[in-house]
């Protein structure tokens, strides 16, 4: 559910609240009737009531029709990723850990300059696969078709050598094309 639908829903769980606590307050008679009554039939001959309860009715429809809706195929960058299963258990392997493999698998090419590896993990009704995406940093030297191929080839090669995983299709997006030597990452220890 995204932000805007929340606060909507915060709206309506508000306005629910302050409803049902006056009609609490009305039903225990903390709330003299006549006090109530004069402004119900006040609200009830006003304008803005049938717009507000207009404005409320339409957010009901819509927050029920998110309640309703699919969420489509569930994708995540984070946690594992079976690589076996079977009676005797599961193997299961970080998706940091596949980015790493990846990322260090990509810098060891040669012209390339830096790369960030997005690792996707989608959950289908048959199963889940992998998918990972290489933005690259090249150089001007760098033969951009040989490049990626080559570098396709050894990323599924290493994931086949390593983890029995199949059929990653790996796409490469060069986000840019530069000779500035990427900055060195300061490990902390």
């Amino acid at each position: 559910m995204g932000i805007i639908n929340r606060f909507l829903l915060l709206l309506l769980s508000l306005a629910v609240a302050a409803l049902s606590l006056a009609v609490l307050l009305a039903a225990l008679g903390k709330l003299p009737e006549e006090v109530w009554l004069d402004s119900i039939r006040y609200a009830l001959g006003r304008m803005e009531t049938i717009a507000g309860a207009a404005v409320v009715f339409l957010l009901s429809l819509r927050l029920l029709g998110q309640v309703f809706a699919r969420s489509g195929e569930q994708t995540t960058s984070k946690g594992e990723y079976v690589i076996e299963s079977s009676a005797n258990g599961e193997v299961r392997v970080a998706l940091d850990a596949v980015r790493n493999l990846v990322d260090r698998l990509a810098r060891e090419a040669h012209g390339v300059r830096d790369v960030r590896v997005k690792v996707q993990a989608k959950n289908h009704k048959d199963g889940a696969t992998l998918a990972l995406t290489l933005d690259l940093t090249v150089g001007r030297e760098a033969d951009v078709p040989k490049l990626s191929e080559q570098l396709k080839a050894t990323v599924q090669q290493q994931l086949i050598q390593t983890m029995n995983l199949t059929d990653v299709p790996v796409n490469i997006v060069v986000a840019d094309i530069s000779d500035k030597q990427p900055a060195k990452k300061h490990r902390v220890v």
